[in-house]
């Protein structure tokens, strides 16, 4: 029997190819943040080094609109190209060439948007707007290229639901570090270095060749085939796919009821997401009066326990359902995100910074539950029912799916950051009530016939409400979703049960398995972001473990123990140590016992290093206890 070909065959291939879209993702999101605030100021504080400069390089009279216009073109042009990376057929494969080709023009014009070469100045107004909309069209569509060809072959270089979700996990835990990186840190850094925004950009642009693992990860193309096949590996469904014409793909993407109920509930949650992204720079230094350092803080709280509560995200879904763990994500944005109304300076005045920091950090820790799955989420779906497709009808049109996706969500941006807030932040209120449409506060201070300190943007207390109302029209919508997304249901929901029932061997490999092993770089990068917390976490999951294979008595008792006494531990991990141990033994294994090192380790306080060795030696026993099965 031939052996099945594999591609990400280890954990480190699957954590490199998750991390390929992390540079550009990572400027994106900056665009996404910084961006429009940069060139017109208005929400920001006076002398911020999150502008350019003090001056409005933009007219702020049509530049909304075609900025909206550009990400609406960013999505349609979505379509041409997924089919196009659909259906390529090169002797290096249909993936590849499309991240090749538009990898340098996607640089140039991004570093090209952020320099309005026009200058400042009323008369230049219209110069900038065109250059920069200009130069945004080929940014937002080398930028998709690149991403559907890499997200498209997600389908392919992942062999089971597992994997994929272990490497959409992957991808949402670098898009995590992104985030904390773009709103915790460079807020931080523009105050420290005192740098504008611009320069600061520039200085990033070569981090986008995390863009280029792909081209050495994807397998595929004449070279690849010939190599597989010469040394004995089953290649069939490469040779089998049946090519999926534009109409065609585009009439099965829109007609999958899975997918397009997905959509709708992404679409609400995206407008939200994307408006809040966008404003919040203006909404805590402007609506909150912090500077700085203090929106490292309140960042920090939203975004560094983000790895942490994915990990759990996965294993609520795993016991209640997709779906389920999707709807409390959708539920705990929508709460957190009010606070951002309650700490505006119009509630809570200019002198109760300590009370700000105090609700705002309350409220990141609970955004943070929804963060990583926005994250993971728009990755996984299209690849799980893509995947489904593939395999019961031969037709592999994957890019499609992400096409299509991000051709909904470019329409929703649009009207979120380029419509709805671009304009709402024009106009501002007072405690009266009053509101004008201004071009600053100052302006708006004027015609209010009062001072700027008595001037609040409306549009940084409108963005929260709007936020919170969205997330809960997505989790009505959600009652809608499959409950697991999993092969059965898509199945059966795009017409294909007959083909699932006849079938099911396909999917044998990706039941869930009785001994998980844990990923040990994963879970030392919880421990590092999570400052040790995941370490107690990690604790019960390896005693849980352990207890699958050789019971472990009392075994809440000695976690609940350790907790208390962190000293004790060591006598844990010694017990853990001696039953893992043993179980190797009886399998015919010649191991060393490291119970003492464990428990000098222990004693040490030195938990983490006995927590790695541990769940190296547990991942051996595992894998050998599933084999048997």
């Amino acid at each position: 029997m031939k052996k099945k070909y594999v591609t990400l065959d280890k954990k480190w291939k699957e954590i490199l190819f998750a991390a390929s879209g992390f540079g550009p993702n990572l400027l994106m999101i900056l665009m996404g943040a910084f961006f429009t605030d940069a060139i017109n100021p208005v929400a920001l504080p006076n002398g911020s080094y999150q502008a350019i400069s003090t001056a409005c390089f933009i007219l702020p009279a049509i530049f909304p609109t075609l900025w909206a216009v550009s990400k609406i073109f960013d999505g349609i042009v979505d379509i041409p190209l997924a089919a196009l990376t659909d259906t390529l057929k090169t002797k290096w494969g249909k993936r590849r060439p499309p991240i090749a080709i538009c990898f340098i023009p996607m640089v140039v014009s991004y570093m090209f948007c952020w320099i309005p070469i026009f200058g400042e100045g009323d008369t230049h107004q219209l110069g900038n707007t065109i250059w920069i909309v200009s130069w945004a069209l080929v940014f937002f569509s080398t930028y998709t290229m690149s991403l559907i060809a890499f997200y498209g072959s997600l389908s392919n270089v992942c062999s089971t639901d597992n994997q994929r979700l272990r490497v959409s996990s992957f991808k949402s835990f670098f898009d995590t570090i992104t985030y904390c990186l773009v709103y915790a840190l460079v807020p931080l850094l523009l105050d420290i270095m005192e740098i504008h925004i611009d320069k600061f950009v520039i200085l990033l642009l070569p981090i986008m060749a995390t863009m280029l693992i792909p081209l050495f990860m994807i397998k595929e193309g004449d070279k690849f085939e010939a190599k597989a096949i010469k040394e004995g590996y089953d290649i069939t469904p490469l040779k089998e796919e049946e090519k999926v014409g534009i109409v065609e793909s585009l009439k099965l993407t829109f007609t999958n009821r899975p997918f397009l109920r997905w959509c709708a509930v992404n679409c609400c949650s995206f407008f939200g997401l994307q408006m809040f992204l966008v404003a919040m720079n203006a909404m805590i230094t402007g609506g909150m009066g912090m500077n700085g350092v203090e929106m490292a803080i309140l960042n920090t709280c939203a975004f560094a326990p983000v790895p942490l509560m994915l990990y759990l995200f996965n294993k609520l879904k795993a016991r209640k359902g997709l779906r389920f763990a999707y709807q409390t994500c959708l539920l705990s944005f929508a709460f957190c995100i009010l606070t951002f109304v309650i700490n505006n300076r119009i509630i809570m005045g200019d002198n109760n910074k300590t009370l700000q920091l105090i609700i705002g950090a309350i409220g990141g820790v609970v955004g943070s539950w929804a963060i990583g799955s926005f994250f993971m989420m728009p990755y996984l779906i299209p690849a799980q029912i893509s995947s489904v497709e593939e395999k019961l009808s031969g037709k592999n049109h994957s890019a499609m799916y992400f096409a299509a996706q991000a051709f909904t969500t470019s329409i929703v941006s649009a009207v979120a950051s380029g419509i709805v807030y671009e304009n709402i932040k024009m106009y501002f209120i007072n405690k009266k009530l009053e509101i004008v449409y201004a071009n600053n506060a100052i302006e708006a201070a004027l015609k209010m016939s009062t001072t700027e300190s008595n001037v609040y943007n409306l549009g940084t207390l409108l963005v929260p409400v709007i936020v919170s109302v969205f997330c809960f029209v997505g989790f009505l919508l959600a009652f809608k979703m499959p409950k697991h997304y999993s092969a059965e249901e898509v199945s059966k929901e795009i017409g294909l049960e007959k083909e699932y029932n006849e079938n099911k061997d396909l999917f044998k490999q990706e039941k869930l398995t009785l001994y998980e092993e844990e990923s040990i770089l994963v879970n030392v990068a919880l421990w590092g972001l999570s400052g040790s917390i995941f370490g107690f976490i990690w604790q019960y999951l390896v005693i849980s473990s352990v207890d699958k294979f050789n019971k472990v008595k009392n075994k809440n008792l000695h976690f609940i123990i350790s907790l208390v006494i962190p000293l004790y531990y060591g006598i844990t991990a010694h017990k853990l140590n001696k039953k893992i141990v043993d179980k190797q033994r009886s399998l015919g294994y010649n191991v060393k016992d490291l119970s003492v090192l464990h428990l000098i380790l222990g004693l040490c306080c030195l938990n983490v290093i006995s927590l790695i060795i541990m769940q190296k030696q547990l991942n051996n026993l595992l894998k050998d206890l599933e084999c048997q099965n």
